[in-house]
């Protein structure tokens, strides 16, 4: 079924309602979020297991791979809180009574293996889902009444709404502190991580509760680190970790800036087949994957419209070309997601402020070409239209 705002707070606050009682009642939780995830998955998964570890639940977050090396913070407080966090293959692996999927567009991108799979066909076991995608190809992976799956700024931003509840209903939830000083960064980075602070939210509502959020969260945080400790004490000094690249990052990220084409309104990059199998080879999937996303932010403020990278997936993966498209923290005026509609893409999704899209590789003779075609229609539906 395809994902739609709820419609109400009442039906907000009973689906809220439902997760809070599973969390409490509930033994043991598998977290799971996208493949290759970005700042806001990763932040949203380490916040929900945060909120677990405040009921002493035997709770395990999965990663099919490493995540890039800005977020080690987010991974580290895991390993402070004893929470366990596992990679690819499960050496050993137990039945969850609980699979929580966090900031996932559909079930077939959630990261997960054979044993994980199999798990999530048993009807026993729970499915919760909390996320903030909808248009496009979302579709539910939690079970009904159980989806927190709603318009917002980040998943970070409706797991703060879902505790800011819980923390006023005192007489339920007896001498627990929801707001400790690394629940409250977690959440806070996944605020700020997918909205690159606030810049590319379009709508007064999402710039309402960006800013109501980020100020709880970042007040928060400023009051609950010690004075003159070296830990991550605002959004700001959060911001600037999530910026920061490795030697191997930068190095990738030039490369791929090296090819950058610009047009009137979008700049990009396009790697064909024989050049992306080059960048897989010399930088690993994941990392090309998260540094295309950062480069199509910079190509889209370069431009002061938008941004978009092309590349082929690793053969051994798919058989897909990838789409990333980017606007500009100047072009708010366009909801990107109008791009999949009016282009009548279907294998794509994303934000206002972003979208990705794939094709099959079989269906593209020359993808230079089909991608200038592509370029220019996406100029004439978002520049021209709203000219």
């Amino acid at each position: 079924m395809t994902k739609q705002d709820i419609n109400t707070v009442a039906e907000k606050n009973r689906i809220i309602d439902r997760i809070t009682t599973a969390v409490t009642k509930r033994d043991s939780f598998l977290l799971l979020g996208h493949k290759d995830p970005d700042t806001d998955c990763i932040a949203s998964l380490v916040a929900f297991a945060l909120l677990l570890c405040k009921f002493r639940k035997d709770v395990t977050v999965y990663l099919a791979a490493p995540v890039m090396a800005q977020f080690s913070y987010l991974l580290a407080i895991c390993k402070y809180n004893g929470i366990s966090v596992v990679y690819g293959e499960l050496k050993k692996y137990e039945p969850f009574s609980t699979i929580v999927v966090l900031d996932t567009p559909k079930p077939d991108m959630i990261a997960m293996n054979g044993k994980i799979a199999e798990s999530f066909k048993d009807a026993e076991i729970l499915k919760i889902e909390i996320d903030h995608h909808l248009a496009g190809d979302a579709v539910y992976a939690g079970d009904p009444g159980y989806c927190l799956v709603s318009e917002a700024s980040s998943t970070c931003e409706l797991i703060g709404y879902m505790l800011l509840k819980m923390s006023k209903q005192p007489e339920r939830y007896k001498n627990i502190d929801f707001f400790t000083r690394n629940l409250a960064l977690a959440i806070l980075t996944g605020i700020i991580g997918d909205s690159q602070m606030g810049k590319y939210l379009k709508t007064r509502k999402e710039r309402f509760y960006y800013r109501t959020f980020s100020e709880i969260f970042d007040r928060l945080l400023v009051e609950k680190t010690a004075k003159n400790s070296k830990n991550l004490s605002s959004m700001e000094a959060v911001f600037d970790v999530i910026k920061n690249f490795s030697v191997q990052e930068r190095k990738c990220f030039e490369s791929i800036m090296s090819l950058k084409n610009e047009e009137k309104a979008i700049h990009y990059v396009c790697m064909d087949e024989k050049k992306s199998v080059e960048f897989f080879g010399n930088y690993g999937e994941e990392l090309l994957v998260n540094i295309s996303k950062a480069v199509a932010d910079t190509l889209a403020e370069d431009c002061g419209k938008l941004g978009l990278v092309v590349y082929y997936d690793d053969p051994r993966i798919s058989g897909f070309i990838q789409f990333r498209l980017r606007r500009s923290a100047a072009f708010i005026k366009n909801d990107l997601r109008d791009v999949l509609v009016g282009l009548k893409i279907e294998n794509g999704g994303g934000h206002p402020g972003a979208i990705g899209f794939r094709v099959k590789k079989d269906e593209v003779e020359d993808i230079a070409e089909y991608t200038s075609n592509l370029v220019s229609r996406i100029e004439k539906l978002l520049i021209e239209e709203s000219a």
